[in-house]
């Protein structure tokens, strides 16, 4: 997994901070601020390249977006030590494709306890009326979020030189270039984040300010497994390809309704583990749109619910 860009701002560590005090371990008093991020993976504006590496799609295919819409908020944050709770309800619609360097910056807690807090979430909701945004965020890209009910809509392509698309196993045709423009109602909820070292929540230091970031990844739709956890993986973009059934060089969500599991994903996929049950390529699609948020870049929050 591509880590997500340092945001250069207000990240405090606990290393850093142990002259100012940084509290959770050993519950020393004060308090501090707590600042919310929301930042791409850098799959996001970067796109993904061919290759072998961890990293890279396997079968040859490169991707790049071109817009990539998120529904995002409600986040919260407790300790399971005490029935201190943290809450901001506020959901907006954030362009990912063009975040600002200084990412965005969702929620604020100031006094908050200087101690760990072991529990924190967030929801990728189906856009509704009420929701906010941040610049550089389109307005019209918040209505069509909003009009259609989406937690999450992306634009962009697939290109491989040399690359075929075989609909159901059918005679291959050349298809060096897909696109795709798929718009998602599929609303979750995150909870029990921790970092990629399992540190859950987070520590707020003693006078000072705690970044906590929601990341959002970009390459979830062509892993071969649903990811609940550790995100062993490889990454495959065939099945795009496989799905543009009439052959003009755009895969739609039509078409990914019509294929079925078994006629585009072979032995090396295993897709058990997802929220609901996945009969066909579009239910793939919205099983991994259900695993999106992450934490601190590469962290997990396993604990995940459909939401409305």
């Amino acid at each position: 997994m591509k880590r997500a860009r340092e945001t250069g701002v207000f990240v405090a560590a606990c290393a850093l901070a142990l002259v100012a005090g940084c509290g959770g371990e050993d519950g020393g008093a004060g308090t501090g601020t707590v600042q919310v991020f929301v930042e791409p993976e850098d799959t996001i504006p970067e796109g993904l390249e061919p290759g072998t590496g961890e990293e890279n799609i396997s079968d040859g295919w490169r991707v790049t977006y071109e817009k990539f819409l998120v529904t995002i908020g409600n986040v919260r944050a407790s300790r399971s030590d005490a029935e201190e709770t943290l809450n901001d309800p506020s959901v907006f619609v954030l362009d990912l494709k063009n975040a600002p360097a200084t990412r965005y910056v969702i929620a604020e807690f100031e006094g908050v306890s200087a101690v760990r807090w072991d529990r924190f979430g967030f929801d990728l909701p189906n856009a509704r009326e009420g929701v906010k945004s941040l610049s550089p965020t389109a307005e019209s890209d918040v209505a069509m979020m909003v009009e259609n009910g989406y937690s999450v809509y992306f634009e962009g392509s697939i290109e491989k030189e040399g690359g075929e698309s075989c609909p159901r196993g059918e005679a291959c045709v050349p298809a060096e270039e897909v696109r795709f423009r798929w718009g998602l109602s599929a609303g979750t909820s995150f909870d029990d984040c921790a970092t990629e070292d399992e540190l859950p929540g987070f520590s707020v230091p003693t006078g000072g300010t705690i970044a906590v970031k929601p990341t959002i990844h970009g390459d979830h739709w062509f892993f071969n497994n649903i990811t609940a956890g550790a995100e062993l993986t490889k990454r495959h973009a065939q099945y795009i390809a496989d799905c543009d059934l009439d052959g003009d060089g755009e895969t739609t969500i039509e078409e990914l309704k019509e294929v079925k599991v078994a006629e585009v994903f072979g032995e090396e996929y295993n897709l058990g583990g997802g929220l609901g049950q996945i009969e066909s390529a579009y239910d793939y699609v919205v099983a991994q749109a259900r695993t999106l948020g992450d934490f601190q870049g590469d962290g997990e929050c396993p604990t995940r619910a459909v939401l409305p």
